[in-house]
């Protein structure tokens, strides 16, 4: 559903730059939230 999403607004954005670096800043955002979803919030030791 995320990658839909991503799509459809990126189309209707497709001709307005403003439009795009916010959709791309989202797309980001979403992967850094489906990171820690799945990590369970754990941080990785180095």
């Amino acid at each position: 559903m995320k990658d839909t999403i991503i799509k459809k607004l990126q189309q209707a954005t497709c001709d307005k730059t403003e439009l795009n670096r916010q959709v791309i800043r989202w797309q980001k955002s979403l992967k850094e939230a489906e990171k820690v979803l799945k990590d369970g919030g754990k941080k990785k030791n180095k």
